[in-house]
């Protein structure tokens, strides 16, 4: 590459420990390999002075470009402290009024598709479980679940938190079951997902017994367990390899001036837990768009 500064490009997240964070980082590392860079991690917490922080570390060290996952896309954080030279490439939300190439995948679609497959099941008081709903991706998979429930002429409930560490098995009895009687669980992301089994298990309930669930996030394991537990699947692994791409391609001079914008396919994992006994039995729920 000409003008090559460090050989190494940054990437920042918001959750190391999350299984669909550790697909994408991956996937970057591979194909930054191929380019003959390294990629130096950061995670922000989804902590706003932490992620503009770790930019300006990042910057610092004379990277040659930048992957990150925002902290929060209803506002640019960060551009002032990026050179104008520095390319960006942003994945799972976008940064809004911002000009760089964004990778995410159609939240609301899925989402929708998801609750019509509760509602399939004839469930009525399908409660949707949200953290962070200022977030793009919670917005837009809440919209997506209103969506469904609109359309089937029923009341919308949802439960959201402000953080993750609010969802309590406490939490759940008062919010869900006490004030909107669940009959149907949909988590709208992998934190939710694990806090949730969490707080049933203290409460006594089992999920896909006592309470029908879907997770909008897949996870390992989770066609081990009995009943095993239906989901939407992120494509973690092409998040990372998209946004990677999209950024050497910019590095390398192959990228057009226009802003590239990539939304990826989900899968609906059926298995158990949401009222089928089809264990491993997919469908497509969304499709590519570039």
């Amino acid at each position: 590459m000409k003008a090559r500064k460090s050989a190494a490009i940054g990437m920042i997240v918001a959750n190391l420990s999350d299984p669909f964070t550790a697909s994408a980082v991956k996937a970057v590392q591979e194909v930054a390999r191929a380019n003959g860079h390294v990629v130096i991690l950061a995670s922000s917490g989804g902590y706003l002075d932490v992620e503009r922080s770790e930019i300006e570390s990042l910057v610092g060290r004379q990277i040659d470009g930048l992957i990150i996952a925002p902290a929060d896309g209803r506002s640019d954080n960060f551009s002032d402290v990026i050179p104008p030279e520095l390319k960006v490439v942003t994945f799972d939300q976008p940064v809004k009024n911002s000009p760089f190439d964004v990778v995410k995948i159609a939240n609301r679609r899925s989402a929708k598709e998801a609750t019509q497959h509760l509602l399939g099941h004839g469930f009525q008081r399908i409660v949707a479980i949200g953290a962070r709903p200022h977030l793009y991706t919670c917005s837009e998979r809440l919209a997506g679940y209103c969506d469904a429930i609109s359309n089937a002429s029923l009341e919308p409930r949802m439960c959201s938190v402000e953080h993750e560490m609010a969802l309590t098995s406490e939490w759940l009895s008062d919010s869900v079951f006490k004030k909107h009687k669940a009959d149907a669980i949909i988590p709208m992301n992998w934190v939710c997902t694990m806090l949730t089994l969490r707080g049933l298990r203290v409460l006594g309930k089992e999920p896909g017994r006592d309470v029908p669930i879907l997770s909008f996030d897949d996870f390992d394991l989770a066609d081990m367990l009995s009943p095993s537990i239906s989901a939407v699947r992120q494509p973690a692994a092409q998040f990372g390899y998209e946004a990677a791409r999209l950024l050497f391609n910019r590095l390398n001079g192959q990228a057009s001036e226009k802003r590239a914008s990539i939304v990826l396919s989900t899968e609906l994992i059926l298995r158990e837990s949401c009222g089928c006994n089809l264990s491993g039995r997919r469908h497509p729920a969304t499709r590519p768009r570039r």
